[in-house]
């Protein structure tokens, strides 16, 4: 056996503890979110910055009915809209915001989503974007539904932080929990339709830094995790 798998059964009673600990003596009494400004996604999310603009006559792809119903009851605000530049090339943007960031209303990864709604994933992979003058942790994708095929970028915050793996938010969770907290969180999702992912995943690098740029310096930073 490798040192890893020595330090893995150690890692998961670590974590196992901190999870009795949070329900027993550490259990969050106040919504961050009641602490700190309160944002309105639709006016706070411009609809024109740079060469980019709404386009009203494509809508992103709605969930079905079930996952509606989900999405209703995690998410306070969810803003859709697809944006089309000068050029004719479109993104669609998706940020869903939940006040209550808890072990049953939490965000859910999209390759989930995306499967549930019989589109097939491939091209799965973690990466390391650069937005908003710093670098956060990001999931790829690219899902395919017939003759759709969409590439898809996203990640989710908890609190201030950018977290990608389940451990990442349990540790987020953790950390406020002690401090009385119970965590808000943000899911960002960027897509287009395209046959070249890298040139679609690039492109969502490139909206997204845009965009930034003219965000709230403080909606900016609950987003990407930084200023």
């Amino acid at each position: 056996m490798t040192l890893a798998d020595y330090k893995r059964p150690i890692v998961v009673a670590v974590l196992m503890l901190s999870a009795l600990v949070l329900s027993t003596v550490a259990t969050p009494q106040e919504k961050l979110a009641d602490t700190r400004q309160h944002f309105v996604l639709d006016q706070a999310v411009p609809r024109q910055f740079d060469d980019w603009r709404v386009d009203d006559s494509v809508a992103p792809l709605p969930p079905s009915p079930d996952q509606a119903s989900v999405l209703n009851q995690i998410y306070d605000q969810i803003l859709s809209r697809t944006y089309i530049n000068s050029r004719g090339e479109r993104v669609m943007l998706s940020i869903t915001y939940g006040s209550r960031q808890t072990q049953q209303l939490r965000a859910h990864r999209q390759e989930v989503c995306y499967s549930a709604q019989g589109f097939r994933i491939t091209e799965l992979q973690h990466v390391q974007m650069t937005v908003g003058g710093g670098t956060l942790p990001a999931t790829r994708m690219v899902a395919t539904q017939g003759r759709r095929v969409e590439p898809v970028t996203y990640w989710f915050t908890t609190g201030d932080t950018v977290v990608l793996s389940y451990w990442d938010r349990e540790f987020a969770q953790f950390r406020y929990a002690l401090s009385g907290f119970v965590p808000d969180g943000y899911l960002v999702r960027l897509s287009s339709l395209s046959t070249s992912s890298s040139t679609a995943f690039g492109q969502h690098v490139a909206f997204a830094n845009a965009l930034m740029s003219h965000l709230d310096p403080e909606l900016r930073r609950r987003l990407v995790g930084h200023s």
